[in-house]
């Protein structure tokens, strides 16, 4: 007798500005699922929502970005209808998309971070913008990154000197979020640590990230196009810093309660200190993603990759 294959819903869509990296992402999960051990259900979101009432779902694999999809707003509903799901609970994932309270948080675990600027929307008027760029430059940030707090994928972000330009990013970013996060700019290498795991997680190679000569830093074009940037796995560093970052990637994981799996950043800088940046709770998996292929190095497949996050799946 066969064994029966488990029905997963396959979640994708969502209505944030990552909405086109989540189909990408969907797309290249749907095309390495095992059809021999899984029935897949594709459900869009918003508009399938209403399939996962319907349907006899053995498990959700998530394959969402972004605010709706990655807070927590899903898992909390996936929660209600006791149906496990892959990578983070509500807790982690809400925490992990605010950016300015991971960082509260993991540094009390120990892992090193940027001093920072938290702005709110209503906060913040033209009268306002002379005393914050005073205080900028009083913190000694000759030049800075202005990103939005809650979203991903480097939309929003702006790296600028001067007072016009330091405006000029400071406005961008609160046409994506409420809150924009204001930190120094660092000189240094971009290193990210994948984390795969529940109750004993493992970190997977580091991977170091090369942006193609036309971007500044591992912006949107350097995630997604083909050939945007190069990946180094494993990073090539001394041992003790492979030791090193792989711990803090662990600590961070651990800290905030992620599951599954997640993508820790890092800046190096040229004196050897790593600044923790950001934790991913549903990293990418488009063709030109860093979790994939820093499995792939430690010798585990995208196949055996998404199997072992359906294992990993809970409510």
């Amino acid at each position: 007798m066969s064994k029966r294959k488990l029905k997963v819903a396959l979640i994708f869509g969502g209505t944030s500005r990552e909405r086109e990296i989540s189909l990408q992402t969907a797309r290249t999960i749907a095309r390495y699922l095992n059809p021999e051990k899984y029935k897949v259900v594709s459900i869009e979101i918003p508009k399938g929502v209403k399939r996962l009432f319907k349907e006899k779902i053995d498990v959700a694999l998530l394959a969402l970005h972004g605010p709706g999809g990655e807070d927590g707003t899903i898992q909390g509903m996936l929660e209600l209808l006791k149906l496990p799901y892959t990578c983070s609970g509500v807790l982690a994932s809400a925490l992990a998309m605010d950016k300015a309270r991971t960082k509260r948080l993991v540094v009390g675990a120990g892992v090193p971070v940027l001093p920072d600027l938290l702005i709110h929307k209503r906060d913040f008027t033209t009268r306002a913008l002379t005393p914050l760029l005073h205080g900028i430059k009083r913190g000694g940030y000759s030049k800075v990154v202005i990103k939005p707090n809650r979203l991903g994928s480097s939309i929003g972000i702006t790296i600028a000197s001067g007072s016009r330009a330091i405006a000029n990013g400071i406005k961008e970013a609160l046409k994506h979020d409420e809150e924009i996060l204001i930190e120094p700019y660092i000189q240094g290498r971009e290193i990210t640590v994948p984390v795969l795991g529940n109750n004993d997680p493992l970190a997977l190679p580091s991977v170091e990230i090369v942006p193609w000569r036309k971007s500044t830093f591992y912006d949107l074009k350097a995630k997604y196009e083909e050939g945007g940037s190069e990946h180094i796995i494993p990073a090539p560093l001394a041992k003790h810093e492979q030791i090193e970052v792989k711990n803090l990637a662990l600590l961070a994981h651990k800290s905030l309660g992620c599951r599954g799996v997640t993508r820790s950043d890092f800046i190096f800088t040229p004196e050897g200190k790593f600044y923790f940046l950001e934790i991913n709770t549903i990293p990418g998996m488009t063709p030109m993603s860093l979790v994939p292929q820093s499995a792939e190095n430690a010798g585990i497949s995208f196949s055996k990759l998404l199997d072992e996050l359906i294992k990993l799946a809970k409510y």
